[in-house]
């Protein structure tokens, strides 16, 4: 009777043939389906557009706004009924300049619609052009131009950590479909030999030795079919070329890594921080502005055509708190603090990524070392495996240590191949460290 395990053995070694026949997908198309489907990828374009439109405002403030609109509560109205129809309405184009180191710059040139006009009147009528600047008397650009920069640091960061983690999460899933397809390959039949033979085996200690292969390998197809069942079908059909490619790049993704132990001089991390603290410093200087009114200024030029004569205006607003219940108190202390809590998050930040990146390369030595001792232990294994068959094809040694040899075999492979790929994987990310 044919077990659902060996239906799931089956149906990956099926896709795992019928690969070359499936439809191809290149290693680019791939990493581009996986990142239009990751939420945090999603999410972090996203912020970095708008982080982007926000510096923008400030640093591109000689590209205006245009628009139009009816000024003031005027609206546009039909009046039904005998004589009606729509009535004059005004309207009011404006070209606007906003954040000019503070500033708003807006220029107005009103029109009036008449849609049925009296005989000896305009359809349109062109009014007095107008020119407006309005401004508080403290401003703080600075702090807020910083405060974005920050962010846009922050969202680049984060995209980049995001496509990083997405190629890294796929580097690793192919390589654990070709180890998951090749251990089924390579495994399934050997198991079933040494079943066979320490079912008929009268030597305790060859049997003790069947058994121990045995279940060594029966653990490897377990973890290869679990493996299997999170895995793209499409990623087990194309493992080796999939695979092949990730090779073909991996000499770029990791060229610029640096030697051991390097300690990169910054990260965009610290330097949005640097920039907050930056930011923080700049809001502290005007600690003393919950205190005092914040006037708005404004100044109005126009020009009166039918009289040939410019008007202007002076304008001012404010408005100031003499009794609170200790709001200003608190956020003039906000701002003489935040410099230095800000302050002091940097220096976590600078202590935790030291830690972070020597610990990455602690982890990396690590997986040297394991990579080195299963490539020894394969190469152990292979010649123990070789001088094996040699004895058994003489006759001096039995078809159950050959078996054992062999399974034996397949556990170091497995190992050596799992130890080389942790390493590759670890190398991508000591190398997002550096980028």
């Amino acid at each position: 009777m044919i077990t659902r395990k060996y239906w799931i053995i089956a149906a990956a070694l099926l896709v795992w043939a019928a690969g070359p026949s499936l439809l191809a997908l290149s290693w680019d198309d791939l990493l581009g389906e996986r990142l239009e489907e990751n939420l945090a990828y999603r999410q972090a374009a996203l912020q970095l557009r708008q982080a982007e439109l926000r510096v923008a405002q400030y640093d591109d403030f000689y590209v205006p706004y245009l628009s139009v609109g009816t000024p003031g509560q005027t609206s546009i109205l039909y009046v039904g009924g005998e004589g009606g129809g729509l009535q004059p309405f005004g309207l009011q184009p404006s070209l606007t300049f906003s954040n000019v180191f503070g500033t708003s710059v807006a220029l107005g040139l009103p029109i009036t619609v008449a849609p049925s006009p009296d005989e000896g009147q305009d359809a349109l009528t062109v009014g007095d052009p107008g020119l407006t600047v309005s401004r508080r008397i403290f401003e703080e650009t600075n702090a807020a131009l910083l405060s974005a920069r920050a962010a846009l640091v922050r969202a680049r960061d984060a995209a980049t950590t995001a496509h990083a983690d997405v190629r890294i999460g796929l580097v690793n899933e192919v390589f654990e479909a070709r180890a998951a397809v090749q251990t089924l390959s390579d495994t399934r039949q050997r198991l079933e030999n040494a079943r066979r033979m320490r079912d008929g085996s009268r030597d305790e200690t060859a049997e003790r030795d069947l058994e121990r292969g045995i279940l060594q390998a029966e653990r490897a197809v377990i973890q290869a079919e679990r493996a299997l069942r999170n895995i793209d079908e499409r990623i087990i059909g194309q493992a080796d070329a999939l695979y092949a490619d990730i090779l073909d790049r991996f000499d770029e993704w990791i060229a610029d890594l640096p030697e051991p132990d390097t300690i990169p001089r910054t990260t965009a991390g610290i330097e949005a921080q640097q920039m907050t603290v930056a930011a923080a410093e700049a809001r502290r200087a005007f600690a003393f502005l919950p205190y005092v009114p914040n006037p708005s200024l404004s100044a109005s030029v126009s020009w009166d055509r039918d009289e040939s004569e410019l008007n202007w205006s002076i304008g001012l607003q404010f408005s100031v708190t003499l009794v609170d219940r200790g709001e200003r108190a608190v956020a003039a202390l906000e701002r003489r603090e935040g410099a230095e809590i800000e302050r002091l998050r940097l220096d976590a930040a600078v202590e935790a990524f030291d830690r972070n990146v020597r610990a990455a390369w602690e982890e990396l030595e690590l997986l040297a070392i394991d990579s080195r001792i299963r490539a020894l232990d394969l190469e152990d294994q292979t010649e123990t495996t070789e001088r094996t068959r040699e004895l058994y094809a003489a006759g001096f040694a039995t078809e159950e240590s050959l078996v054992s040899a062999e399974l034996a075999l397949s556990s170091a492979e497995l190992a050596a191949g799992r130890a080389e790929h942790d390493y590759r994987v670890q190398q991508l990310r000591v190398m997002r460290l550096f980028e």
